[in-house]
């Protein structure tokens, strides 16, 4: 009679145990090579975006503008420069494919259902581009946009918008966006075809061309009413940051409102607000503080209690981060790059040097 053959409860454990033991092994390698994808795709994304600006520059002379401040939106009618209120990402949607966005509500009115419905379109659609899939989707999140002008008022009451992981270098100046100022400080005033907004009747507008001893005086490629050119980046554009990834806390990446001091501020109001911090950053921190390196690149991270979410340029992304710099190439940076460089790289026309300036009050 043949015997037959099995295999002993102690050898499926032992060979249970071999399997579970590869497999965690292999585990980190596997995280690691789909990290590695996922940058991979990050920095494709910078990459059109990038090569968005410059054929936005070779068009219209100079890099999309920063839009006006965060109490108005984008307007179809109101072009591609200092006079448009809308941000640097609704600028570049023609460079990307995405001419039908930027088409919604030509023609209508601001104030009417027309224009209100189109512009309630544009605030709920997503772009995929405009991710960084390491750390979210495409898809709508929620908003608390505070205060918004007529004819935008109604933005206050959106409960879920389209967003974005990346911001434009704004330079390394003593006025950023939202902080440090009154943003009515910052107004397109009436070398704009103001008549079109009613709340700006009468309003003056800051100038941030009228020299670096100002503090508002904005030393990057994509700011408040910006129409930057090749010609006006002395440093060269290579050496002189155009896009890159912003930080944002994790506990920010699906949600608005929060606690901790000023951490919402970075990601509160969406893709298509103007001069904000939502989609501008820098490398200088104007106002000192309890962190004095709160424009330090770095990883996101949930051990953040003041504004370094609405200053500093960072990611999802271990070790380092993605950049685009102004002749659209894309690099990687690591989070420990010497501040000094890190702001050179953010100015424009520094000439090499950094700035003798007070930790607060106007450039020097």
């Amino acid at each position: 009679m043949r015997r037959r053959t099995a295999f002993t409860l102690v050898e499926l454990l032992v060979v249970i145990a071999i399997i579970g033991i590869l497999v965690a092994l292999l585990l980190p390698a596997i995280q690691a090579a789909r990290e590695a994808a996922r940058r991979s795709q990050c920095a494709n994304h910078l990459k059109q975006i990038a090569t968005a600006c410059m054929l936005h520059e070779n068009t219209h002379k100079s890099y999309p503008s920063g839009g006006w401040v965060k109490f108005y939106s984008a307007d179809p009618n109101m072009g591609f420069g200092a006079d448009q209120p809308g941000s640097w990402y609704y600028n570049i949607l023609p460079y990307i494919e995405e001419q039908q966005l930027r088409d919604l509500g030509k023609g209508t009115t601001p104030g009417s259902a027309a224009f209100d419905t189109a512009m309630m379109q544009l605030q709920q659609s997503p772009v995929a581009t405009f991710h960084c899939p390491s750390r979210r989707t495409a898809k709508l999140y929620p908003a608390l946009w505070g205060k918004a002008h007529d004819p935008f008022d109604w933005l206050e009451s959106l409960k879920a918008i389209a967003k974005g992981d990346y911001a434009a270098n704004s330079g390394d100046s003593m006025t950023h966006a939202g902080n440090g100022y009154s943003t009515d400080q910052f107004y397109p005033g009436t070398s704009s075809p103001i008549s079109r907004y009613p709340s700006l009747a009468g309003a003056a507008w800051t100038d941030t061309t009228q020299g670096p001893t100002s503090r508002f005086f904005q030393t990057g490629v994509i700011h408040y009413r910006s129409e930057i050119g090749i010609k006006n980046i002395t440093d060269g554009t290579s050496k002189t940051y155009l896009v890159g990834e912003k930080f944002l806390t994790p506990e920010m990446y699906e949600a608005t409102d929060d606690p901790i001091l000023d951490r919402s501020k970075g990601d509160n109001q969406g893709l298509w607000s103007g001069f904000e911090w939502d989609n501008h950053r820098v490398a200088y921190n104007p106002l000192g503080g309890t962190d004095p390196n709160w424009h330090q690149p770095r990883q996101d991270n949930a051990n953040v209690t003041d504004k370094v979410n609405v200053y500093a340029f960072g990611s999802a992304h271990p070790g380092t981060m993605n950049m685009a710099f102004s002749d659209g190439s894309v690099q990687s940076i690591d989070y420990d790059i010497d501040v000094t460089v890190h702001e050179l790289n953010a100015n424009r026309l520094d000439g090499g040097s950094p700035p003798v300036r007070p930790p607060s009050g106007p450039r020097g």
